[in-house]
């Protein structure tokens, strides 16, 4: 039986590790517990984390509170991970544009991994030693894997005291600032127009097809294609765009999102989008926060992944 690639938003993380730490005792929760735990250890079920779920550990005040989450976040999670949308989209194009093209890809998205540096991708430590030799003697002397997971479990959990300390600083959110201005941006040119269904569509679709020129030419330019001659109308790139897995799921959040003129958008939509969106291309499962959670299901056949936004659904939803 293949493995389940099961997708936990971080208030489940937390539910469970309150579980797990006797912090709460909740019969239902304690079941979910127990088959997430067979499915782990079984190796049944995989609950990759994502760069989001290490930011968001990271901003937990308790510094106690943190090493316990990001420690049974290790044991079930074996730090599994799943890559970040932006770093699967080249992957995503070429395999989008030989399809089109009816020839078979000579690459493939990778979603899933182990450790940080999957996670993050390019913006992740190219080492954990800022010295070869260092990290020659280290892998001598423990051995490779217990090195990584030495390390994997110090970059997930922080150190034990309140951050910022050591040069150890909170993850910044600058990037989740400016995400939640562009957003506010497009809510505001979206009410000079005359605020409609329509009109949020074609916004945002015109916003990620800006985001998708560059590697569709890379991809193009690889393969020897006028590919515009295939994507030149709105319609044939409106398809391609929301063909692929994790960047057509995020395209569909969005316009979901700016549908209602009354949304309220926050710092932190930036890590749900990218997180769900990937995780409900790639993923069997997906359990996700109430609010984007409801957007992703009006959306369910169009998604690879089940999604949920109760923790209890999980075992019906593992064992079918």
């Amino acid at each position: 039986m293949a493995i389940k690639r099961v997708y936990l938003d971080q208030r489940d993380w937390v539910a469970l590790a309150r579980q797990h730490y006797g912090r709460t005792r909740d019969d239902r929760i304690a079941d979910v517990l127990a088959l997430v735990r067979e499915g782990s250890t079984t190796g049944q079920a995989s609950f990759p984390l994502s760069a989001a779920h290490y930011i968001e550990t990271y901003h937990r005040g308790n510094p106690g509170q943190r090493q316990r989450l990001g420690a049974f976040m290790a044991e079930i999670s074996l730090f599994h991970t799943i890559a970040s949308a932006p770093d699967l989209l080249q992957a995503e194009v070429h395999v989008a544009l030989s399809s089109l093209l009816g020839v078979e890809p000579t690459y493939r998205p990778v979603p899933f991994g182990r450790g940080v540096k999957h996670a993050f991708g390019p913006d992740a430590p190219a080492s954990y030693f800022d010295d070869k030799e260092r990290e020659r003697q280290a892998t001598a002397q423990f051995g490779t894997e217990w090195l990584f997971e030495h390390f994997e479990l110090m970059a997930l959990t922080g150190p034990p005291e309140r951050l910022p300390v050591n040069g150890i600083a909170l993850p910044t959110r600058e990037f989740a600032q400016r995400q939640l201005d562009f957003e506010l941006d497009t809510a505001r040119r979206l009410h000079k127009w005359g605020h409609s269904t329509d009109h949020a569509h074609r916004l945002v679709l015109t916003q990620e097809a800006q985001d998708l020129i560059g590697p569709i030419n890379d991809a193009a330019a690889a393969m020897g294609v006028d590919i515009w001659a295939i994507l030149g109308s709105q319609e044939a790139l409106t398809d391609f765009i929301l063909s692929l897995p994790a960047k057509g799921a995020i395209c569909r959040l969005r316009m979901s999102a700016h549908e209602n003129s009354n949304f309220r958008w926050h710092i932190g939509d930036l890590n749900d989008i990218i997180a769900l969106g990937t995780a409900a291309g790639y993923c069997d499962i997906v359990v996700g926060e109430n609010h984007w959670g409801s957007i992703l299901r009006r959306h369910a056949p169009n998604l690879r992944a089940r999604v949920t936004s109760s923790l209890h659904d999980l075992p019906q939803l593992l064992l079918t």
